[in-house]
Order: structure tokens, then C-alpha cells, then sequence
């Protein structure tokens, strides 16, 4: 390959006055059709001078090493499942101000970056020996390596998951409550966890998806709540994870039963990041007891919720908005005390539209009987079914 001679005539006098590496040399008249090293030997040939063993003035002997420190970086990356990683290269000013007197000395312009050069290498080496992918938009992982001070800092992508949980035990709360102490810093009555010690949904999860993904960290988004009394029954209620830095990827999921009554089941892997604003039909059973004991009047309550709109006050947007009661039935009615199949949008405060309290919803049962009602205290209602609505669930197929 014959060179330009202007090239060989810069190189000249550039050698002269700096002792440069092949790397480094090549670098300075880059071409796509041959690696940087490569040109530089060439060049040092066609103007008869020999490679020198002094450190190079600009990467001060760094080139040479790409090889050993990308086998530190390698016996990193092996600890975490991956397909695809993006590298990131951390470079002290003084490299790039030494390269940057060189072209402005000798008038070059461009060339390559010593740090793209050694980011291209180094993800070339990984590429090779581990039979990795580099993905620029959607890495599994993205390792960003400090060259002078020797630090690998490697974080996986998230994993995104949608299953069900289900709940046949009373009195566990859904969410993990904060300590009352120190309210989630961590002192010794909670074991500097943050959190009291009852059991919960939440904990029983994230213990299990931490140990499944062997990730540093879990967070939970709840498709609607239940009280603690309450019951998760049939399909269950299901809920999205997100999987912070797991070094699992490649995951069988079964359904699992774990302590507490609580069983998860049908998790799926998604492709992307989950909506995050839920619309759903929840299907429960309310416990109720009342003052009133008119049966024909308890029945009329059938006909006053049949597809029929209310309005909620939601005490943290401090505003009014609309939800929709598909249908009410009346299943038992004993003296003071009746059960109701219930089926509405997701988003209603079941108690509050039991017992009217605050005057939150209208209309409650209250204020249709006319009379004081409020959910059982040892089971106030039980999940049946929670489902997406249709756009959302139709959203989520396509991660699958």
C-alpha cells in the first residue's frame, strides 16, 4: 500500500521531535481500510525508521497494554449474563492535550481520538474472546472503565417483569410498612432494614426475584391495593418488577409458593419498560355490616349500581374524578349483615364506598340506605379477579 507522501513527510518530522507507537502514530492519518497499528508500522517503514522502545510521548506506553487491561475488564464482565454491552472509556485530559499539541503542530486534522481508539480496541477484544455483541441503544450491560485509575464500574440493564401474586392468608399487608423509629433510615428495632418486621406481599417477592436474577435491587408496581384482611384469590392480582443490575438474564420462571400464603405465578420477561399508568377491573367480594335490616331495600342496592358512574375524591390530586360500577349482586343477606359480588373500575376505595366516610364517594352504600355501613373487620373483602383493560393488555403481548 503506497501512502501519500505528504503523510510520510509530516510522520518524518513528527518522529524527529516525539517518539510515538505504531498506534499512536497511525492514528494521527486514520483509514477505515486498515487498523490504526498497522498504518503506523507502514508508515514507519516507507520512511526507514525503527520502532522505539522509549514510552510513547502521547499514550505513554497504554496502547501496548489494551490487551492486559481488557482482560481485567473481561474477568469482570464473566460474572454476569450478557449478550450485548456498550463500553465507555474514562481518559485523563493529559492524553488527549498531548494528542491535540501534535495535530496542532503539524497541522493534522482528521484523525481518530486516542479514547475512541481505545474504546474501539478494548470492545473489539470482548467482542472476540466472549462472543459478545456492542449494542450502542440497548446494551445488557454498559461498563465504563477509568484507564489510570484501574476502576471497572459494570451496570446491567433493568429486566422488566409482569406476573400475579396470590394471597390465602389474612392479615399480611401488600407493601413492607416503614419502621416507626426511623422511618426507613435504619436503626436497631428494624435491623437497619428501614421496614418493621410483619410480613408482607412485597418482601416475599423481592426476596425471591433477588435471589432468582441475583440482582442488587427490586421495585414493585402494585396494580391496585388490598386491605391486610384481604384475600387474593382465582388468577391473582398482577403486579410489574423492575430487576435493578441483575447478574441473571436468563431466567425460568415457575410458579412459586412462598411463605405466608403467597404464591406467584405466570411471570413474563417483558421487552420494554411497562406502562405505568394502570387501568383495570377488579372483581371482589365485600363483607358488610348496617344498620339497616330492610332485605327489599338491601336488594334496591343491585339496581342503584348497575352500570353506574361515581365520583371519588382522591385526597392526594385533591380533586374529583369518575369511575364506573359494572354491576352490584347481592349474595347473602343475614340479619344486619350481607356480602355482594362487585364489579367495577379499578381506582374506587372499597371501604369509603362501603361506609361513605369523608364523603369521599357518592354515592356510598350509606348514603343510599340511609343508613351507617361499614366493611367486616375480619374480612372486609376478598380479590376475585383484577384484569388490564384491553389497549393495555394488548401492549403488553407485544413485549412478550
Amino acid at each position: 500500500m503506497k501512502l501519500d507522501n505528504n503523510i510520510n513527510k509530516i510522520s518524518k518530522k513528527i518522529i524527529k521531535e516525539h517518539k510515538l507507537c505504531d498506534n499512536c502514530l497511525g492514528r494521527q492519518f486514520s483509514k477505515k481500510i486498515i487498523k490504526n497499528k498497522s498504518l503506523g508500522s507502514l508508515i514507519r517503514k516507507q520512511i526507514k525508521v525503527k520502532q522505539t522502545r522509549k514510552s510513547c510521548f502521547i499514550c505513554e506506553g497504554m496502547m501496548a497494554n489494551i490487551q492486559k487491561n481488557t482482560n481485567k475488564i473481561i474477568a469482570e464482565i464473566e460474572k454476569f449474563e450478557c449478550s450485548t454491552f456498550m463500553l465507555g472509556t474514562i481518559l485523563n485530559s493529559e492524553f488527549m492535550e498531548r494528542e491535540d499539541f501534535i495535530r496542532a503542530e503539524y497541522k493534522i486534522k482528521g484523525g481518530e481520538t486516542i479514547k475512541s481508539e481505545i474504546t474501539k480496541e478494548t470492545s473489539k477484544i470482548i467482542s472476540q474472546k466472549l462472543n459478545k455483541k456492542v449494542s450502542l441503544t440497548k446494551p445488557d450491560i454498559n461498563i465504563l472503565v477509568d484507564n489510570i485509575f484501574d476502576i471497572i464500574k459494570i451496570t446491567p440493564k433493568s429486566i422488566f417483569i409482569y406476573g400475579f401474586y396470590m394471597k390465602s392468608i389474612r392479615g399480611i399487608n401488600q407493601k413492607k410498612k416503614r419502621c416507626n423509629e426511623c422511618k426507613t433510615k435504619g436503626c436497631n428495632t428494624c435491623n437497619f432494614k428501614g421496614f418493621d418486621n410483619r410480613p408482607s406481599v412485597e418482601e416475599e417477592i423481592q426476596k425471591h426475584l433477588i435471589n432468582k436474577f441475583n440482582a442488587k435491587n427490586i421495585i414493585i408496581s402494585w396494580v391496585g391495593s388490598e386491605d391486610s384482611k384481604s384475600l387474593v384469590k382465582n388468577n391473582g392480582r398482577p403486579f410489574f418488577a423492575e430487576i435493578q443490575e441483575p447478574a441473571k438474564r436468563k431466567v425460568i420462571f415457575r410458579n412459586k409458593k412462598m411463605n405466608h400464603g403467597i404464591i406467584i405465578k405466570n411471570i413474563k420477561i417483558l421487552n420494554k419498560k411497562p406502562p405505568t399508568d394502570y387501568h383495570f377491573i377488579l372483581e371482589v367480594k365485600v363483607n358488610i355490616k348496617s344498620n339497616c335490616s330492610n332485605k327489599k331495600k338491601i336488594k334496591k342496592l343491585e339496581s342503584q349500581y348497575k352500570e353506574k358512574e361515581i365520583s371519588v375524591f382522591s385526597t392526594n390530586k385533591n380533586k374529583y374524578f369518575t369511575r364506573k360500577i359494572y354491576s352490584l349482586e347481592i349474595k347473602k343477606i343475614i340479619d344486619k349483615r350481607f356480602s355482594v359480588k362487585l364489579i367495577c373500575e379499578g381506582g374506587i376505595n372499597i371501604k369509603k364506598l362501603i361506609s361513605g366516610e369523608n364523603n369521599e364517594i357518592d354515592p356510598s352504600f350509606s348514603q343510599i340506605l340511609k343508613a351507617k355501613c361499614s366493611t367486616s373487620k375480619r374480612a372486609p373483602f376478598d380479590i376475585y379477579k383484577v384484569k388490564l383493560k384491553n389497549e393495555q393488555l394488548i401492549r403488553l403481548q407485544n413485549r412478550k
